[in-house]
């Protein structure tokens, strides 16, 4: 999975995500092999993220390296691999926990409910609380960053594969305030 970072985006859905492809540099990708422009367009998966609107389908990108056969999905990072929850609402999520904070706030938006958040901390207290305390790290734009340049991963991504963060040299500037809509 190749992990690309973007900040800033107001709204996750298809539309954002359509946009993001379209402009995205797939020539400047590297794949696990370790050859460059390599990677061409070759299907897509449906993946559910919930936000306000719901159970929120996204049709992610997979890309297929001419060399080696490998495939890899095209996240955005504020995508959790393996996670319906978004990485803003995980923070949500563990800034409150460690802030010993309500959740109320969180509930009341419909869209997590009491047994995602005791996954979430489950999850950070076993994979990533000691991780965090042990690099000082804060819970600010540079978390996706910062996770990737200690722990070789995205924030709150607990299942190992291929990880690659991809950061345009240009970073994006039409994206990275993109917020989804026309």
């Amino acid at each position: 999975m190749i992990t690309c970072y973007v900040k800033n985006i107001n709204s996750l859905n298809q539309k954002t995500y359509n946009n993001f492809i379209k402009y995205f540099p797939f020539h400047e990708l590297s794949c696990s092999c370790g050859n460059f422009n390599c990677l061409t367009r070759h299907a897509y998966y449906t993946r559910y993220i919930k936000t306000v609107n719901g159970n929120t389908p996204i049709s992610i990108l997979r890309v297929k390296c001419n060399v080696c056969n490998a495939t890899h999905a095209i996240l955005i990072s504020n995508i959790v691999p393996y996670s319906q929850i978004l990485l803003d609402d995980h923070v949500r999520i563990i800034y409150a926990y460690e802030n010993k904070s309500s959740f109320e706030d969180i509930l009341n938006d419909a869209y997590i409910d009491e047994s995602n958040i005791k996954y979430i901390i489950r999850q950070y207290i076993s994979h990533f609380k000691q991780k965090i305390l042990e690099h000082n790290l804060l819970f600010d734009q540079s978390l996706v960053l910062n996770c990737f340049k200690y722990f070789k991963c995205n924030f709150m991504q607990i299942k190992t594969a291929f990880k690659n963060l991809f950061i345009h040299p240009h970073n994006l500037p039409y994206l990275l305030n993109y917020s989804g809509v026309d």
